[in-house]
């Protein structure tokens, strides 16, 4: 079936045009110190220099004390982050196919342009997760340079909170989960595995490269964080499988597991043989295949020599007293099957369509050979399975996974995606976007930038459409949205949490950092070829001695003692930072933060627990109570009209009207500093606080 956006030679030329374009003739243009211009890409810092590719494809370097103070401090900037002229080129051109299609539908242009205080926090929420603080509000409200907003776009890009906020998103959109609990076979862990999300999106690897490692993975979670995609449904493959096609591709082909999809085009026979490509990948739990998916083959000890495992527990037995089958060596026997829970390729293992088969292109009992259920044909030659379905879904000939996460990420910039649901669509949906051609773009732009999923984002921040006032009217679900301007929307429970966290810790708490699975990884990272039965029982009294859910809290010393790690126990921590997802019945969980069961599970509705948790509970009193870090800030501003200000700089981001100025110097001079309480818990618990404009 040919894909909807067919990347023929010419579609590949024009892209090839739109370079030429904005390269370099549409470059920024910079002053030097005697007002003379230059227009040209920049490159980077070479010491004291800044060097340029000019419009005839010539290289030049300049000292950057040649030109004013503005450019410099940019040159600073685009050194971290890269050059902003195909950024910029890209926005404008996402806002005149928006503007296009505005047009021909009744609307004469954009929503109003978004005014600085509000720019500025949405910014904030939407780019680190948190809303700013006073200080940092009030710099940006008193910055009279030009280019403020790109600027402060950069910054967050390159702050540790925009990895933070990210983090969340991915941590419900692949249902991210600690374990340890009845969801997880045998309590196993998945911290090392969470934590390698952090890392990945700290680094800003591309998203491709991401999926690829994680669908090519083998090892256990201490080997190989990698593998906890595909161990986090371990006994339910076909479940893990109909969700790699919701993430990846966009399609819920779930029902095609039991029949042919009744109102789509998927047959029972595609489900089985698009999941034949994981068929003989063995996700092992005490040395036995899962068999939901697999049959056939002779499992052993995953990634190890063979016979590893009886020849361990013998020595074991004959060295240090393990007693197989005693109570006593029950921790022992779990240790094992924890090492044994791994991923490895094994061509003996298939997938068999199941005996009540009824759908077309199989039957009953047969063996179903691996096949793509669109676009071009997976090539297997000289690969696994994995590698081949990896490469065939991050291919630049298949477009639809670049059409997903340029779909997703579009979402979480205004509130609303082009097409929804963002995990099952079809193709005539997709040629019947309200704003095709700008998803036909932004699917180019996310493969132009190589999945660079910071990059994307910095194009969407610097659209018009974006920094519009949003709409306040709830669009209807069936009807088209043209994107007029972002949606209005509440927090996520990870904006409202990590938005109190900075209430109470200031912009520092970006910096804290929580558990990160070290000791556990540490516990399990054993290579099997070349470890001694003494190298492995050292990591067995590593595990006896700080198991379970406190291992898994724990991380190694500094000090490289395996024995003393180092236990982490702090909550006040922001919300990527705690174990996922965070405890029942917590303000996280109160406020909607998905229990990672199912993809994109995230609870936008309002409730009365929120109510009460936001007028009486601990984490409110603890901000807005008279011995508040939050107050005891503001008290140090001089009179009742700057700490009003001061008030709403800090909880809501924005100067007071005057009947507001008004009211709250009224209940300072009423009530003294009591009254900075008072107003500091009215904000709070104002829908304008939770609510992002």
């Amino acid at each position: 079936m040919k894909p909807p956006f067919y990347f023929s030679p010419l579609c590949s030329l024009i892209v090839g045009l739109f370079v030429l374009i904005v390269s370099p003739a549409g470059a920024r243009t910079w002053t030097s110190t005697d007002g003379k211009p230059l227009q040209g890409i920049f490159l980077g810092m070479e010491g004291e220099n800044l060097k340029f590719k000019l419009a005839n494809g010539n290289q030049i370097s300049v000292p950057k004390d040649r030109f004013i103070k503005a450019d410099q401090e940019a040159a600073e900037r685009l050194s971290k982050i890269g050059d902003d002229s195909f950024t910029k080129a890209s926005a404008r051109q996402i806002d005149t196919i928006l503007a296009v299609t505005l047009k021909k539908n009744g609307f004469n242009s954009f929503n109003e342009p978004l005014p600085d205080d509000l720019f500025v926090r949405r910014v904030y929420l939407d780019i680190i997760g948190r809303i700013p603080t006073r200080e940092e509000f009030i710099r940006f409200a008193e910055n009279a340079r030009p280019d403020k907003r790109e600027a402060l776009i950069d910054e967050l890009l390159l702050s540790p909170g925009y990895a933070s906020n990210l983090f969340n998103y991915f941590a419900d959109m692949f249902r991210l989960h600690s374990g340890g609990g009845p969801d997880f076979v045998n309590g196993i862990r998945m911290d090392p595995y969470i934590n390698w999300w952090r890392e990945q999106l700290e680094a800003n690897r591309p998203y491709h490269e991401i999926v690829s490692e994680m669908l090519t993975a083998q090892g256990n979670v201490g080997q190989n964080p990698a593998t906890g995609f595909l161990l986090r449904d371990t006994g339910m493959e076909f479940d893990a499988f109909a969700n790699f096609g919701q993430v990846m591709l966009g399609i819920d082909i779930s029902c095609a597991q039991c029949h042919d999809h009744p109102f789509d085009e998927w047959t029972q026979g595609d489900f089985y043989e698009m999941a034949a490509f994981f068929g003989n990948t063995q996700r092992s739990l005490g040395y036995q295949p899962a068999n939901a998916m697999m049959e056939g083959g002779s499992i052993q000890m995953p990634n190890a020599p063979e016979g590893w495992k009886a020849n361990f527990m013998k020595w074991a037995e004959a060295n240090k007293g393990i007693v197989p089958g005693d109570q006593n060596s029950n921790q022992f026997r779990f240790f094992v099957e924890a090492l044994g829970w791994n991923i490895a390729d094994n061509e003996s293992l298939q997938t068999v369509l199941p005996h009540d088969f009824r759908g077309e292109g199989g039957k009953p009992n047969e063996v179903a050979s691996p096949r793509t259920i669109l676009g071009p044909a997976a090539k297997v030659g000289g690969k696994t399975r994995r590698e081949a379905i990896a490469e065939w879904l991050t291919a630049p000939d298949n477009p639809r996974f670049a059409i997903v996460i340029a779909n997703r990420m579009w979402g979480r910039a205004f509130g609303r995606a082009i097409l929804n649901p963002v995990n099952d669509f079809s193709n005539d949906q997709i040629n019947g976007a309200s704003q095709l051609e700008v998803l036909k773009f932004i699917t180019r732009e996310m493969q132009r930038v190589n999945y660079d999923l910071r990059e994307f984002m910095r194009i969407i921040y610097n659209t018009r459409a974006y920094q519009s006032i949003a709409t306040a009217e709830e669009p209807d679900l069936t009807a088209p949205y043209y994107f007029s301007g972002p949606i209005l929307r509440r927090m996520r429970a990870e904006q409202a949490w990590d938005s109190m966290m900075t209430l109470a810790h200031g912009s520092e708490i970006d910096a804290k950092a929580g558990p990160d699975g070290s000791f556990y990884k540490k516990v399990l990272n054993i290579d099997f070829n070349t470890a001694t039965n003494d190298d492995v029982w050292r990591h067995y009294e590593m595990w006896e001695s700080l198991r379970g859910g406190r291992a898994a809290m724990a991380m190694v010393s500094d000090s490289g003692d395996d024995y003393t790690p180092v236990i982490m126990s702090d909550t006040e921590l922001r919300a990527s930072e705690l174990p996922q997802p965070f405890t029942p019945a917590s303000m996280l969980d109160t406020f909607g933060q998905s229990d990672r069961r199912i993809t994109d599970d995230h609870n936008y509705d309002g409730s009365v627990p929120q109510v009460l948790a936001l007028m009486n509970g601990t984490v409110t009193d603890r901000l807005t109570g008279v011995s508040s870090k939050v107050v005891a800030d503001l008290e140090e501003l001089d009179g009742p009209d700057d700490k009003v200000r001061g008030v709403f700089f800090t909880l809501l981001n924005r100067y007071p009207t005057k009947e507001e100025l008004d009211l709250g110097t009224g209940m300072i001079e009423d009530f003294g500093d009591e009254g900075i309480s008072d107003l500091a818990w009215s904000l709070m618990n104002s829908p304008e606080f939770l609510f992002i404009q």
